[in-house]
Order: structure tokens, then C-alpha cells, then sequence
């Protein structure tokens, strides 16, 4: 039985890139047809009034700890990009360009591998047409084709519908509706697909019906600390 999967992420965050690095040997060995859906990650971000990993200095500095950890624990190559955040636009939409090919999946890794394990720079036209090409797509005016209207708008959607289904954050993974997000639930992911995980939907609305008992303070909570 083939199970679609809708996968979101953004070249930005190298979760995304541990993620993509996983999908083909779990692609076959759960029978799973991956659906690449590239998304402007600061997008999701700002719909649902987050900040980025790279943000906050304290989170910063750890989660490029955590990435590292992952990274060898995955077996996965770990240099980063030349600059972090980057623009990734320019990267979504090639990838974007190309998702009616059947190589959409094989470039988004490349593009991820590109650049979080050999460092190069996916804001250069040069590079993004290099990666296209040694897949084997034919990349022409890569720059124009992918800059167009078209392409652009199907990006837009593509964000805009990943916002209405709930999607907050990368590498975020669609099943039948359900979502798994992080590279660390594919396993969760995998479970649901062999029935080894039931389907928690009603348990989860109902811990999320409950009352709110206490929230945040508008005023700095250090200072609330010592109010009483």
C-alpha cells in the first residue's frame, strides 16, 4: 500500500536538511510517496507569531549545538552555509519550479546537501543552476524561469495552505491531514504508517479543550517572580 506524504520545509533550516537527507530509504522501506512541498518558513513564522531558532541569541547558540548532534548521530555531513539566516526565496522557487518533475524530491536534497553539507551559497544563480543541472534537469535561464509570476504566486499558495492546515514550523510532515513536525518524528511518522501508533486526534482535542489555568504575564516575569 503506497501512503502520500506531504512534506513541508524550507532550505533555511537545517532540520529540514536532516529531514530530506532520510526520505528515499524511508520512502521505500515504508512504501511512503513523498510530496516535496517547499514553503517560506519566516512566513509560517510570522503567521502564527513565532521568532526562528536563529533569532534569539540563546537559542541560537544552542540549536547550532543540537543540529551538530543530530548530524552525527545521523551520519549526516555538517559544514552550513556561508551565512545564517539566508534568503532561501530564490532556492524555494526553483524547487517550487520543478514540483511536476519527478525529480522534485532529488533536487530539494541536493539543494539542502548543497548547502548545509558542503557550504555552498543558494543565494547565487550560479550555484542554484550547478545543483539543477548535475540532477539532470534542464535549468536554461534558471533565474528568469524561476522568478516568474507563476512560480512565485505557486509559492505563495503553497505557504498560504500550509498556514490554513496548521503548519507552524519545518520540516513539517502530512499525513491524511495529520501532522508530524520535526526530523526527529519521522519515526512517529513511520509508526502511524504501520499502525503501531493509533490515531490520537479526539485525546488530543479534548487536552486541548481544557481551561486555561494561568497565562503568561504581559508584565516581565522575572519581576512577577518576587509580586506573589
Amino acid at each position: 500500500m503506497s501512503h502520500a506524504v506531504r512534506v513541508y520545509f524550507d532550505f533555511v533550516s537545517p532540520y529540514s536538511y536532516l529531514a530530506l537527507t532520510r526520505l528515499a530509504p524511508l520512502g521505500t522501506r515504508h512504501g511512503i510517496r513523498w510530496e516535496p512541498a517547499p514553503v517560506f518558513y519566516a512566513a509560517l513564522l510570522d503567521a502564527n507569531h513565532l521568532v526562528g531558532p536563529a533569532e534569539t541569541s540563546a537559542k541560537r547558540r544552542y540549536t547550532m549545538t543540537d543540529v551538530l548532534r543530530a548530524a552525527e548521530l545521523q551520519g549526516a555531513a555538517l559544514v552550513g552555509p556561508p551565512a545564517h539566516p539566508f534568503r532561501s526565496l530564490e532556492a524555494l522557487r526553483v524547487a517550487t519550479l520543478v514540483a511536476r518533475d519527478p525529480r522534485a524530491l532529488e533536487l530539494s536534497v541536493a539543494l539542502s546537501t548543497a548547502c548545509w553539507a558542503e557550504g555552498r551559497d543558494l543565494t547565487d544563480w550560479n550555484v542554484l543552476t550547478e545543483i539543477v543541472e548535475r540532477v539532470g534537469i534542464e535549468a536554461g535561464d534558471l533565474a528568469a524561469r524561476a522568478s516568474a509570476p507563476a512560480v512565485k504566486r505557486a509559492l505563495q499558495q503553497r505557504t498560504a495552505a500550509a498556514i490554513a492546515a496548521g503548519v507552524f514550523g519545518v520540516p513539517t510532515f502530512e499525513l491524511d491531514g495529520e501532522l508530524f513536525w520535526g526530523h526527529d518524528r519521522l519515526d512517529h511518522l513511520a509508526a502511524r504508517i504501520e499502525g503501531r501508533l493509533p490515531d490520537l486526534a479526539e485525546r488530543a482535542s479534548a487536552l486541548e479543550a481544557r481551561p486555561r489555568g494561568s497565562d503568561r504575564p504581559g508584565a516581565p516575569i522575572l519581576r512577577e517572580l518576587g509580586g506573589g
